[in-house]
């Protein structure tokens, strides 16, 4: 018997949409492709934006390509004096990327797979500030590989990139290219902020993290430029402000588990309590003999200067500053604004804590760098306010933002801001001895970072602070460390200064190899 086969049937020919919006390829539906708003998005009132193929301006890439001005090579990227030589490239994709890869914005460029390759070989090491291989795999992988499924983290790395390559090698075309996936990235992020999900939100708030670094600062750095530089301020302040309300969405709901947690946490180490300090000597009020109960023998009878624990651990100007606001007087106004004051420095004592107990150190910069994240809105209003004593305090948070190893968006931009700020309170009759003397201290600060470095410009906050040696603070905390122990009541001391002992046996003998 023959076998019967089927056969094949004929299908009416269609034409494959290959240049459908962007919204209907992520969601991976039939686009009409209509113009300005396809069918799909037009029903549904969403967002729909088409993919511009080729370069922006004038001039196409082949058209770069063939200039005669001789080409050059930056990291395995051939340029000409105008822009890209595409003919050229000789680098190596991640596997990821090849072939041409479909991201949620369409087919990627060939100037989008360079800036990407540039972003993972050197842009992302611009942004960790710890050396930690979790947060060096998230921030050279994990962070490009979420971006291909998510437009706002793409502009924005792609933007970054553009940037910094522009840093380093001049280009009109880069440079411009860089201000448009800039506008693309905030229109993007605005459009998900109003539908987040439990699939989006890794993506949302790792975009939220990159924000400060697509706000530029202003070009120039003479007195002129003030008002700039105190609007660039209050940018990165409202940008900081939208990172704590994202993050606040899972704070406390397991936010933790997240992949992407390293890349937001608040400290890297439990610090010790505040050094006990040498206070100012009992102050006995005059009066007849045994009339105070604390000291019943005369004032100058005592020598001695008790020691004092402070909950707070504030260098002496800002420390002043915190008892001007908790000293009442029943003369003139009140003051409105100490419960939202207060709070900003009790924010700080952590900050001169990790300084002062390990010095420049890696929980040191993560608590720089997520000090804005405790600012609540009235203080940011108080800012745009310019009321002194607020501004003294985001002075003093650019001047320690100086200790960490500057990236290269900010460069000595931070000095310029503090400058103005300084010439903002200059300017205001009322402002007081306190909260000058507030501001000096972190005017000294850049001051001496420019002189002597960042090594000299951090010790110079623990001068004229009585009580504490910058030398000290390492061996208190080690002290600190072995009460640890002990208190665990497995440890024994003499274990612990032998392995110490070990230890530098160890490292001596490598230094001598």
């Amino acid at each position: 018997m023959a076998r019967r086969t089927i056969g094949f049937v004929s299908k009416k020919p269609h034409r494959k949409s290959r240049g459908g919006c962007l919204t209907c390829k992520k969601k991976k539906v039939k686009c009409d492709e209509g113009q300005p708003s396809c069918g799909y998005c037009l029903q549904r009132s969403l967002f729909c934006e088409y993919f511009q193929y080729g370069c922006v301006g004038t001039k196409s890439p082949s058209c770069i390509a063939s200039s005669s001005s001789s080409p050059i090579s930056v990291d395995g990227l051939h340029l000409t004096e105008d822009g890209f030589d595409f003919n050229k490239t000789s680098l190596q994709m991640p596997s990821w990327l090849i072939p041409a890869a479909p991201a949620s914005t369409g087919q990627l460029s060939l100037l989008d797979h360079e800036l990407l390759h540039h972003y993972k070989t050197k842009t992302w090491r611009t942004f960790a500030v710890r050396e930690d291989s979790v947060v060096h795999t998230l921030h050279r992988d994990s962070v490009p590989q979420l971006s291909i499924s998510h437009p706002y983290l793409l502009y924005a790395l792609l933007s970054i990139a553009a940037s910094h390559r522009h840093a380093l090698c001049p280009s009109e075309h880069v440079e411009h290219q860089a201000l448009i996936y800039r506008q693309k990235t905030f229109s993007m992020y605005t459009e998900a902020l109003k539908t987040i999900t439990a699939e989006n939100y890794e993506g949302i708030l790792v975009t939220a993290t990159f924000l400060l670094a697509l706000v530029p600062p202003p070009a120039g750095q003479s007195q002129e430029y003030d008002e700039a530089y105190l609007d660039w301020m209050l940018s990165l302040l409202k940008l900081s402000e939208g990172l704590r309300i994202l993050a606040s969405l899972r704070w406390a709901q397991g936010i933790e588990k997240l992949s992407v947690y390293p890349l937001i946490c608040r400290e890297l180490r439990t610090l010790p309590p505040p050094p006990l300090i040498v206070g100012l000597g009992p102050d006995a009020p005059l009066g007849p003999l045994g009339s105070t109960p604390e000291h019943p023998n005369p004032a100058p009878t005592y020598r001695f200067q008790p020691l004092q624990a402070s909950p707070l651990f504030l260098p002496p100007s800002l420390m002043q500053l915190l008892q001007s606001l908790t000293i009442t007087s029943d003369v003139g106004p009140l003051d409105f604004h100490c419960g939202t004051i207060k709070p900003a420095l009790y924010a700080m004592s952590p900050i001169f804590l990790s300084l002062y107990y390990y010095h420049l150190n890696q929980d040191f910069y993560v608590r720089i760098c997520v000090f804005t994240s405790f600012l609540m809105p009235d203080f940011l209003q108080l800012v745009r306010n310019r009321e002194p004593r607020a501004l003294v305090l985001v002075a003093w948070w650019f001047a320690l933002a100086d200790l960490v190893p500057k990236d290269w968006w900010v460069g000595s931009k931070v000095g310029s801001v503090v400058e103005a700020i300084g010439r903002v309170l200059s300017g205001r009759d009322a402002t007081g001895p306190v909260v000058e003397n507030a501001f000096i201290g972190a005017h000294t600060i850049i001051k001496m970072n420019e002189r002597r470095g960042r090594v000299a410009a951090a010790e110079c906050i623990f001068e004229d602070w009585e009580g504490i040696d910058w030398d000290g603070g390492p061996r208190r905390a080690d002290q600190w460390e072995i009460d640890q122990f002990l208190d665990l009541g497995e440890v024994d001391l003499e274990e612990i200064l032998s392995l110490d002992a070990m230890t530098v046996d160890v490292f001596t003998t490598a230094d001598l190899d």
